[in-house]
């Protein structure tokens, strides 16, 4: 199988047996060919997963060349892990470990650099579990510092992340930050009262200004945050609005493991994990460029309708258009024909829209369910 239609067959994202998968695609291409499943396997083994990375760093810089939505000029990211389930095999487990009852579930430690105003992932790490989230934080720090587009940036981070020396790295590396911070993270800064105040972190010998915002939630719970931003202008409101736009990293994991179905892997080494994983992070962003060229066309057509709330693109329903009919555009030859292809798949996101309720809060069940897909989001296959 060419490289060219290997990666179209990946993208593809059927999550069907690997069999049955195949003799789809070739249906797709329109050729009468049979690939078995242990050729494609060792076909997939010639391919880097590196390669895959590649797409997404091509996809992220071409994006970014082509101006994105900032907050006060600042582009704002969020980092933010979640664990991922592998097949069962003991290689899987030797190379990533493991989480789960009895620690024996193969497990991946995942996390993202995410722009939560422009939905798109700029960074993807799939790491093994003994890695934490402040190492991985660093490596995103340091991949944001290299990107062609880096300017004014912001990080919006949960409280599993605060310490020194993470404060210390975002002020070198030029990179502005808010953190959540856990109570019992510096007693002095228990004992504020609720508001806005400066404040000096010490310890290992070194001294970083913050600012302190302490506010309460609905719940009655003290919310504190710690954050780099000395602007005045900016009130203890506007800091609860800038922390709380770090929510759409959450959906956007949900996304990755619900709709795309990301721990369905299709193989089960560490390369096919791994070509998985960014093949999924690359498609995610693919649907986010079709969905933003849509939006336009939306509130066109929302724009006398008198409806209560604006509307955006039903992200369910896109990667259920996206399936076929994005190879279709990959693979046409002639250029007239795939963009009629593309200008199809923004025709079908218009048809099934979903509604943008501002501030909407969903409480965070502390019992999830172990079902391995959610039974409510099904496969789009």
């Amino acid at each position: 199988m060419p490289l060219p239609h290997m990666l179209c067959f990946m993208l593809n994202q059927l999550k069907q047996s690997t069999q049955t998968a195949l003799d789809h695609f070739f249906d797709l291409l329109g050729k009468d060919v049979h690939m078995s499943q242990q050729s494609f396997s060792e076909a997939r083994q010639k391919l880097r997963w590196e390669g895959c990375r590649e797409l997404l760093d091509f996809n992220v810089s071409y994006v970014y060349s082509e101006g994105y939505s900032t907050w006060h000029g600042y582009r704002v990211w969020a980092m933010d892990g979640s664990k991922m389930q592998l097949p069962s095999d003991p290689k899987l487990v030797a190379e990533f470990g493991t989480a789960g009852r009895g620690g024996s579930a193969a497990t991946a430690q995942s996390s993202c650099l995410y722009d939560v105003l422009n939905d798109f992932i700029a960074d993807a790490l799939l790491e093994p579990m003994q890695t934490d989230e402040r190492s991985l934080a660093l490596r995103h720090l340091h991949h944001l510092r290299g990107m062609d587009s880096f300017a004014k940036e912001l990080v919006i981070l949960d409280r599993g992340y605060p310490s020194a020396a993470l404060f210390k790295a975002f002020q070198e590396a030029g990179v502005r930050f808010l953190m959540r911070v856990r109570k019992k993270f510096s007693l002095d800064i228990d004992r504020m009262p609720l508001g806005d105040r400066q404040y000096v972190l010490t310890g290992n010998g070194e001294a970083i200004s913050v600012r302190v915002i302490k506010f309460l939630l609905p719940s009655g719970e003290i919310e504190t945050l710690i954050t780099d931003l000395f602007d005045k202008r900016m009130s203890v409101s506007g800091f609860k609005a800038l922390y709380f736009k770090r929510w759409p990293v959450e959906t956007k994991f949900g996304e990755l493991k619900h709709r795309l179905e990301i721990e369905n892997f299709s193989g089960r080494t560490k390369e096919a994990i791994l070509q998985d994983f960014y093949i999924s992070a690359f498609l995610s962003n693919m649907i986010t460029v079709a969905a933003n060229e849509t939006q336009p066309i939306i509130d066109s057509l929302q724009a006398d309708s008198g409806n209560k709330y604006e509307y955006k693109v039903n992200r369910s329903h896109a990667v259920g258009v996206f399936k076929d009919r994005f190879i279709r555009m990959l693979i046409e030859p002639n250029k007239r024909k795939a963009k009629r292809e593309y200008e199809r798949i923004i025709h079908l996101l218009t048809y099934h829209l979903t509604p943008i309720r501002p501030d909407r809060s969903v409480p965070r069940n502390p019992c999830p369910r172990k079902a391995r897909f959610h039974f409510n989001r099904k496969s789009n296959c």
